[in-house]
């Protein structure tokens, strides 16, 4: 191939570099979804449902079924940090009427945000009895699946 041919290839490559598409900074390793759960059902469990928090609202998607599909095969076997990166995305860049979180006066934190996100991707389409979350997913309460009962 000439460099003439190759020329738009690499423009391309170099555009979804540009525009973050090579990786990401944001890491929710660090954040704590526990917080996450209360933050959730104090600032987005008025429109959004999500089983795990309880709510029920229906202003904007269902939670659940929004991300069920996208964690099975058929729907792209989506890890969990997809879905964080989906969530915190979704929450700075909203398109009314739902508000954006990272400015005005319902700004929340940069930490806050990170702990909403870990949240929602450690709990929404998951079936109940697998939902680790807030509740479980570090092992620190929630079933473990042992008895320690004789």
């Amino acid at each position: 191939m000439t460099f003439r041919a190759l020329l738009p290839l690499a423009l391309a490559g170099a555009a979804l570099l540009g525009a973050g598409c090579a990786g990401r900074a944001v890491d929710s390793s660090a954040a704590d979804a526990n917080s996450g759960k209360t933050l959730f059902s104090q600032n987005c469990g008025g429109c959004h449902a999500l089983a795990d928090a309880g709510t029920t609202a229906n202003v904007g998607p269902n939670l659940d079924d929004a991300f069920r599909a996208s964690r099975t095969e058929e729907g792209g076997s989506f890890e969990e940090s997809t879905i964080f990166d989906v969530t915190l995305d979704q929450m700075k860049l909203a398109a009314p009427p739902m508000p954006r979180f990272d400015t005005g006066p319902q700004a929340l934190t940069e930490e806050e945000l990170r702990n909403i996100a870990a949240y929602v991707a450690s709990t929404a389409g998951v079936p109940p009895q697998a939902a680790g979350g807030a509740t479980g997913a570090t092992g620190a309460t929630g079933a473990t699946g042992t008895s320690t009962t004789p």
